[in-house]
C-alpha cells in the first residue's frame, strides 16, 4: 500500500477520508456527556497528539524522507499549521479567538486538503499529512461539540479579516523573504498535486478568486448555525 501512487479517490484515499469523518463525529459524541475531568484530560490528548505532530513534522520532512524537503518548506506558516498551533493553545486554555480561527480555517482548509491533498505517494509523508489534517478537524469538533463552543456570524467578518488584512501579507512577505522554493498558503506556486487551484490563475493573481471564495466558504459553513438559530427564534 506505502509507496505506490497516490490516486485522489482511491481505496486509500476514502479508507482515510472515512477513518476521520468518524473519529470527528463519534469521539465528540462520546465525550459531549463525560465528566469535566474526562473532558479535561480528552482536550489534553487532542492538543498532545497535535503538538507532536506540529513537532515531529520537521523532522520527518528533513531526515526521514526519500527525497527530503528543503528546510524553508517546513517552517509551521501554513494556514493548517497556524490551525494546529491555534487549537493546541485554545485546548489548553487559550482565548475564544484561537477556537474561532481554527474553526473556519479548519474547517475550510484542512477538509479542501484532506480532498485534495498535496501529496504524489503513500508514503511516510502521507501519513503525517493525513493525520496533521484530520487532527485539525477532530480538534475543531471536539472543542464544538463536547466542550461546547460555537461561532457566531460576527466571527466571520473578524476571522476574514485576521486573515486577508494581517496574516496573508505577512505569509506573502516570508515568502518572498526566505525565497524559493518557499510557498506558504500557497501564494508563490499551486500545489505539486491536482487541487481546485488549478482552476485560477497563476498565483499571486489568483487571491482575486480565491479570496471571495474563502469568505464565501466561511459564511457555508456558517450555514446550520445560521438556520439552528432563526429556528429558535
Amino acid at each position: 500500500m506505502f509507496g505506490t501512487p497516490f490516486e485522489i479517490f482511491g481505496t486509500v484515499h476514502l479508507i482515510t477520508i472515512v477513518t476521520i469523518i468518524l473519529v470527528s463525529i463519534f469521539l465528540p459524541k462520546l465525550y459531549k456527556n463525560k465528566t469535566n475531568d474526562q473532558k479535561s484530560l480528552m482536550k489534553k490528548v487532542i492538543a498532545g497528539v497535535i503538538a507532536a505532530h506540529v513537532i515531529i513534522s520537521p523532522y520527518k520532512d528533513l531526515y526521514l524522507l526519500a527525497n527530503p524537503y528543503d528546510w524553508r518548506e517546513t517552517l509551521p506558516f501554513h494556514m493548517c499549521d497556524l490551525s494546529e498551533i491555534f487549537l493546541i493553545w485554545f485546548l489548553l486554555g487559550g482565548p475564544r479567538i484561537l477556537y474561532v480561527c481554527a474553526f473556519f480555517w479548519g474547517l475550510a482548509g484542512a477538509t479542501m486538503a484532506i480532498l485534495t491533498p498535496d501529496i504524489t505517494y503513500h508514503d511516510l509523508d502521507y501519513i503525517f499529512f493525513m493525520v496533521g489534517h484530520g487532527m485539525i478537524v477532530v480538534g475543531i469538533m471536539y472543542a464544538t461539540v463536547a466542550l461546547g463552543n460555537r461561532p457566531y456570524a460576527k466571527d466571520i467578518v473578524v476571522v476574514s479579516a485576521i486573515t486577508a488584512l494581517v496574516l496573508l501579507p505577512i505569509v506573502y512577505a516570508i515568502n518572498i523573504l526566505l525565497g524559493e522554493p518557499a510557498n506558504f498558503w500557497y501564494l508563490v506556486a499551486k500545489p505539486d498535486g491536482a487541487s481546485l487551484m488549478d482552476m485560477f490563475p497563476e498565483p499571486p493573481m489568483h487571491l482575486l478568486y480565491t479570496t471571495p471564495i474563502a469568505i464565501a466558504l466561511f459564511y457555508l459553513i456558517y450555514t446550520p448555525y445560521f438556520i439552528k438559530d432563526k429556528i429558535a427564534k
